[in-house]
């Protein structure tokens, strides 16, 4: 009986398919069918103790530099995480498995980090080179490397990199063009209908890094960091507030700015960006997100920071707990009444 089901590759020679599958496709179908082919069906114990296993070698192989003295020096530190980066772009294209995947993974960092550790050491402004010399290793690799875990870790390090700098440096005002990058690139790369799957990691690190670049803002003005942010949130919120409506615009289109429910949320959009923690905003769009694409990643990073923003938000305000708890309950209540607003006027547009 198995004689007589054709295989996939037998179903594309076939004549009557010869006009409807190009070949440009054909070679596709065939790539994407070996290379799920030469995936590993190892136990998921198995693999997790090998990649346990490919850790801890490339954690002996950095002592083992210590020991023979290379890295005795910043340029000794800078040339062997060279080296490392080097092995890991190799055996990451070369080898298959396991073991050696997570192996590449561990010789990435451990070069990642000595470089960055090698180009601090040479200069009197550490923070500043470490900067510079870590978005020079994540522009190199991310096109080299094909980790996912990789290309998503490596920008959010680099994004607290620069907070922390922006806060030793006091610098406070280039917070606010951080957080424009961080939404730009996240805005974009989410947004466009053909993102390419290997940008896709550095737009889940540009959602993940929004939110919490905001937190930190609001902690740091909450005294719980030794150095105070000193600048006011109204540009992060205007810029937000301008983001969110743009959102609302991209999702829903143009044609029904006039529409009530739209105008509705538009004026609580605006509200919320002058009353509220701007991180709230930011929560608000990814859930959004999230929901219109039916992305649980975004969606879960939303009640993940959302609740966070609230907490910050009730804390902030400076005023009796009696008010504060009369505040929660008429923005439930006023937030329950926009729900069954828009709920309505949507349906009285569907059935009109």
């Amino acid at each position: 009986m198995n004689k007589d089901i054709p295989t996939i590759g037998e179903l594309l020679k076939h004549p009557n398919l010869q006009g409807l599958v190009s070949r440009k496709e054909t070679e596709k179908i065939t790539e994407a069918l070996s290379k799920s082919a030469e995936t590993t069906n190892d136990p998921i114990y198995i693999r997790i103790l090998t990649g346990i296993g490919a850790w801890f070698a490339a954690a002996f192989l950095i002592p083992f530099f210590v020991i023979s003295g290379i890295i005795k020096s910043s340029a000794g530190a800078m040339i062997c995480g060279a080296f490392l980066l080097v092995a890991a772009c190799t055996i990451a294209r070369l080898g298959k498995g396991t073991f050696l995947e997570q192996l590449a993974l561990a010789l990435a960092f451990a070069g990642n980090i000595l470089a960055v550790t090698g180009a601090a050491t040479t200069s009197s402004d550490e923070l500043t080179a470490a900067l510079l010399m870590h978005a020079a290793v994540c522009a190199l690799m991310y096109p080299l490397y094909p980790s996912t875990t990789y290309r998503f870790l490596a920008p959010i390090g680099l994004a607290i990199m620069a907070t922390l700098w922006i806060i030793e440096e006091k610098v406070f005002v280039c917070i606010h063009i951080l957080l424009a990058a961080e939404m730009l690139l996240a805005g974009f790369l989410l947004l466009w209908r053909k993102c390419p799957p290997v940008l896709m990691p550095l737009a889940y690190a540009g959602a993940t890094m929004l939110p919490a670049t905001l937190l930190f803002m609001n902690l740091t003005q909450m005294h719980l960091w030794r150095t105070n942010f000193n600048e006011p949130l109204w540009p992060s919120s205007l810029l937000l507030s301008g983001g969110l409506i743009l959102l609302f615009l991209r999702l829903t289109g143009s044609k029904r700015l006039a529409e009530p429910w739209m105008m509705l949320a538009l004026g609580a959009t605006v509200l919320l960006g002058i009353f509220t923690t701007p991180g709230i905003l930011v929560a608000i769009a990814l859930l959004i997100t999230g929901r219109a694409f039916a992305d649980r990643i975004l969606s879960w990073l939303a009640y993940l920071f959302l609740p966070c923003f609230l907490i910050v938000f009730y804390y902030a305000l400076h005023i009796d707990l009696a008010y504060k708890s009369y505040i929660v309950a008429g923005s439930g209540l006023l937030l329950l009444a926009v729900r069954w607003m828009v709920q309505y006027l949507r349906t009285r547009e569907v059935l009109g």
